[in-house]
């Protein structure tokens, strides 16, 4: 079953395996913690890895994280779906040597990568916090995934994290969510009706909005019949748009099925429930235009970096994520974006 938003993924993630880094350097301010870590595995549902880091006095410390950079990417040995869910996280009070259930863990960044071809799926990660997320000299680097079905996977990443030793009173707000389209299953919920789309909403806390971040991957299957088929036509897409509704949800907010995500509705009237003082923030739309004689299987990837002039947000206040495809087949499509809020 494809990744689910960051909480979900943690609880459907079935292995685990760890390393211990201690002992970084008390460098001068500002420093950089590099994050090397590569794992090949056939294992499916899910395996998890963690890499535990120490810098400054461990957990004690306080400390923000002001970038980070590098590399991450998947390498599929076979011509099966697989994917990727990367995390970074920091622990408070007292850094354990192995949190299998990450249940004391903070989480500040993630990213997720899929895969449906015999090749690398790359993204490069140049993300720049000019308010910096909190976080303590106890970092935990995780990635979780590879092969769907089958097949053997390769997760590399290359980052540096550049961090100084000072508080950070900023708040990071979880936007993530994962639909599939073109299949009655899958994700954190399905459509096979190509008009519908899913609208997520999530009520904000108060502060600042300062900062969007993080990556989406809106890719298809593999072409298997473990899978929906494969687009088909001259092109297809996605849409990925974020908007603020200040004073509540609306509609959006009773528009959930029993596990707490939406219900597939038009697409025309989502974006008709949208209030006119409704705030547009930030659109993605991704595209593909298939080959001629070729199939319609591809990773629409890009990162999301968005810094705009701060935008009040009151308690109750809405964040509402659209998503929307274009096209036929089958398409799993998935945000991995956090917003940054200061007091």
């Amino acid at each position: 079953m494809p990744a689910k938003a960051i909480l979900a993924a943690i609880l459907f993630l079935m292995g685990l395996g760890s390393s211990d880094l201690w002992g970084q350097n008390n460098a001068e301010t500002p420093s950089v913690l590099h994050i090397q870590q590569s794992v090949t595995t056939s294992k499916t549902g899910f395996p998890q890895f963690l890499f535990m880091y120490q810098v400054l006095d461990g957990a004690k410390s306080v400390a923000s994280a002001q970038a980070l950079t590098g590399n991450i990417s998947i390498e599929n040995s076979s011509l099966n779906f697989s994917e990727v869910l990367w995390l970074l996280a920091y622990w408070e009070g007292k850094c354990p040597v192995n949190d299998r259930d990450l249940s004391g863990a903070n989480f500040i960044w993630s990213d997720i990568l899929k895969n449906p071809a015999q090749s690398v799926s790359q993204l490069p990660v140049d993300l720049h916090f000019p308010h910096p997320l909190p976080m303590t000299g106890c970092v935990g680097f995780i990635f979780g995934g590879g092969p769907l079905v089958k097949g053997e996977v390769t997760m590399s990443a290359d980052l540096s994290l550049t961090y100084e030793s000072s508080s950070s009173n900023n708040t990071v707000i979880d936007l993530s969510g994962e639909y599939c389209f073109g299949q009655d299953w899958g994700c954190q919920n399905a459509t096979t009706d190509d008009a519908m789309g899913f609208a997520v909403p999530i009520v904000m806390p108060a502060g600042r909005l300062v900062e969007l971040f993080g990556d989406i991957s809106d890719s298809t299957f593999d072409g298997t019949r473990q899978f929906g088929p494969l687009p088909t036509g001259e092109e297809w897409g996605a849409l990925n748009d974020f908007y603020l509704l200040p004073g509540g949800c609306g509609k959006f907010g009773k528009n959930l099925n029993s596990q707490g995500f939406p219900n597939p509705v038009l697409l025309s009237t989502l974006y008709g429930w949208l209030p006119e003082n409704a705030l547009h923030l930030e659109s993605v739309p991704l595209e593909y235009k298939i080959p001629d004689g070729e199939t319609g299987r591809a990773t629409l990837q890009k990162r999301v970096e968005r810094i705009p002039a701060p935008v009040a947000v009151n308690s109750g206040d809405c964040m509402v994520v659209i998503y929307g495809r274009t096209g036929d087949g089958a398409t799993d499509d998935e945000t991995q974006v956090k917003a940054v809020l200061a007091p």
